[in-house]
């Protein structure tokens, strides 16, 4: 090993037992952020933290467009180097910040299971429930206001639905146009959350949730099966 390597392997040891303010200073590197999403355990996982609630705390006082990768790494109290190490980009941290407490591509994913009747009942009632048990309301204004100003940031989640959801739920689908049946789908459970949830319309607003599932869902599934006029029925 020549005295280059022999330092090189010095500095990774270094950097892998020092203090936490030598990891944070040392971690922004070229390590693409794929293979870091989640960050290291210990001392840098409280590091991430710290961005994703200064993160949060950015994007609810002000617009997507205004908020800097710079301005969150201050008030996280570490290099700016660290959001693209951790989150890829500011769009990374900005729809991980603003994330459920639970899943909800892994929600809707197992609530649809193999389609078929009844997955419409099951989505909604599970969106609803997830809505009910946390800050959605909140968060899906933010994330509804900052997705408007920004058409970098609504391309990314656009990428990310369609990858996550979209391209697995298409596949649990059966016959022609897959895909216009499915948008046409998510299209009514998210015209259901904004009427019942944003606008607050009664007596949708008001109804119990099972209930408005029940009634709602088949609707959903007739979309689904495409035995509504959808193109390819």
């Amino acid at each position: 090993m020549n005295d280059n390597h022999a330092k090189r392997a010095t500095f990774i040891s270094h950097t892998a037992t020092s203090a936490p303010h030598d990891a944070e200073r040392h971690s922004a590197d070229n390590t693409p952020a794929s293979a870091t999403s989640r960050g290291p355990a210990g001392a840098r996982g409280a590091v991430r933290e710290r961005l994703l609630s200064a993160a949060r705390h950015q994007f609810t006082e002000y617009d997507f467009p205004t908020v800097t990768v710079r301005a969150i790494a201050k008030e996280a109290g570490c290099d700016a180097g660290l959001v693209g190490y951790y989150f890829g980009s500011k769009a990374g941290i900005f729809r991980e910040a603003m994330s459920l407490p639970k899943d909800p591509v892994e929600l809707i994913l197992n609530a649809f299971g193999n389609g078929g009747i009844g997955s419409g009942e099951r989505i909604l009632l599970a969106i609803m429930k997830l809505w009910e048990e946390s800050e959605a309301n909140n968060n899906f204004r933010i994330f509804a206001s900052s997705m408007l100003s920004s058409e970098a940031a609504m391309h990314v989640f656009r990428a990310w639905i369609d990858t996550n959801l979209s391209t697995p739920l298409i596949k649990r689908l059966h016959g022609a146009n897959r895909r216009i049946r499915l948008e046409m789908g998510f299209a009514q459970v998210l015209g259901l959350v904004i009427t019942r949830y944003i606008y607050g319309m009664e007596p949708l607003a008001s109804m119990p949730k099972e209930q408005l599932a029940h009634v709602y869902g088949a609707h959903i599934d007739a979309t689904l099966a495409g035995a509504t006029g959808t193109p390819g029925s």
